[in-house]
């Protein structure tokens, strides 16, 4: 069986991982020509939110345990500081949404937005068990370690979120360049068999 303090040393590379693909969002996104969607910085906020915020919770039980706490105390404290930021993401990231969507900005799938505020919503309540102390301590680390799962799950979907809207960018472009070709090769005198100015002057 993989040791507490391993499980939560492979969720923040995990987190990491997540995080570094934001980076590669921004990128590619800033070289768009259609440029940045406001949604788009709203998912972004939603994956960088996830991301670092599992990282950092993953490293606290490790980091009270180092002032001598004991394992107990250091999930309690540490679920109570995870409740805080995962209350505050939560109303957060709910809010800005609903201002986008009276703004004219409706969700561009619908479904995703959805997932990612019910996976918030678990991992805030996995973390307030912790804190609380509503659960038996044997099972502490399985509740608080489900908390920073939700979270990378959903880091996770707002990846999902940028890789569907390339796939449907990619595929309209697609289908939009066979008639561009259409429409040029028709306006191509020589594709269309019809005298050039140079036939035209030789007498065709």
């Amino acid at each position: 069986m993989i040791e507490p303090a391993e499980l939560l040393l492979s969720l923040a590379e995990i987190a990491v991982a997540l995080a570094g693909f934001s980076g590669l969002i921004v990128a590619i996104r800033a070289t768009a020509v259609d440029g940045w969607h406001p949604r788009d910085i709203w998912s972004l906020s939603w994956m960088m939110g996830a991301s670092v915020g599992a990282l950092f919770l993953a490293l606290f039980p490790l980091w009270f345990t180092g002032f001598g706490l004991a394992e107990l105390i250091s999930y309690r404290v540490s679920g109570a500081v995870a409740s805080v930021y995962c209350g505050v993401f939560l109303v957060l990231m709910t809010s800005i949404g609903r201002m986008l969507t009276r703004r004219g900005y409706p969700h561009r799938i619908p479904f995703f937005p959805t997932a990612m505020v019910s996976l918030l919503g678990v991992a805030l309540a996995a973390v307030v068990a912790v804190a609380a102390g509503l659960i038996p301590p044997t099972r502490m680390h399985g509740f608080y370690t489900g908390g920073l799962v939700a979270l990378l799950l959903v880091a996770s979907l707002a990846l999902a979120v940028f890789l569907v809207l390339l796939a449907q960018t990619v595929q309209a472009r697609r289908d939009d360049s066979p008639v561009t070709m259409s429409a040029e090769a028709s306006s191509d005198p020589a594709a269309t068999g019809a005298p050039t100015d140079d036939q035209a002057a030789r007498g065709g």
